[in-house]
């Protein structure tokens, strides 16, 4: 029997170990690998984790991120994870969106139980239940890349993107970092600012502590 290996982003803690319990004890085809509430570090998990599943399933309540850009800077990284969004509310409000960020389902909350444990394995292997507007996972990567018209829309960051990061954590001030490297301070703010939308951060504290974390910086 075939392992499907599961990542859980919802930032309702109770939430998540209810679906995760409930998934765990379905199948023992099924795993949950991780659950996790932070949509930068779930991000991170599916581009360079130790721990890539074959299916993310994403809350739509994220609170200043969508599941959708969550979903949309996955599949940049990634054409063969499947994805599944879920939601509390109506879902068919949300299909058009992930299905064009890249995910191969959506589904109601309350569908959970009916649902969820036939559309596991399908998704696994990167294909799509339901058809238009979802798509397979290594068709719905091309349609995210051909969106994108550049690589920098993917959740890596770049040499200089770091080394801001790297000079703040250090404690110098943006003037500081920008005569340092003979930049704007302008310039220094558009590299944060990029570095936040990147990795689906608040502000540039909290992008610091995630590329900590992962020895980044």
């Amino acid at each position: 029997m075939k392992k499907i290996g599961i990542g859980i982003l919802e930032n309702d803690v109770w939430s998540a170990r209810a679906i995760s319990r409930w998934i765990d004890g379905r199948s023992p085809s099924f795993t949950v690998l991780w659950s996790c509430g932070s949509p930068a570090e779930v991000i991170y998990r599916c581009s360079f984790g130790d721990e890539i599943p074959d299916v993310l399933i994403v809350d739509m309540a994220l609170g200043s991120v969508s599941g959708s850009d969550v979903c949309r800077k996955v599949r940049s990284v990634n054409s063969s994870i499947g994805i599944i969004g879920m939601t509390a509310y109506n879902p068919i409000e949300y299909i058009d969106d992930m299905a064009a960020s890249g995910a191969q389902a959506m589904l109601g909350k309350d569908e959970i139980v009916a649902k969820m444990a036939d559309l596991l394995p399908i998704v696994a292997d990167g294909r799509s239940p339901s058809g238009m507007p979802f798509v397979s996972a290594s068709q719905a990567y091309r349609r995210v890349m051909e969106g994108s018209g550049s690589s920098d829309s993917m959740a890596m960051l770049t040499d200089r993107e770091l080394q801001v990061l790297r000079l703040y954590s250090q404690n110098l001030k943006t003037e500081e970092i920008a005569k340092k490297l003979g930049i704007r301070r302008s310039t220094v703010f558009t590299y944060v600012h990029r570095t936040n939308t990147k990795l689906c951060v608040k502000n540039r504290d909290e992008a610091i502590r995630l590329c900590k974390k992962y020895d980044l910086l």
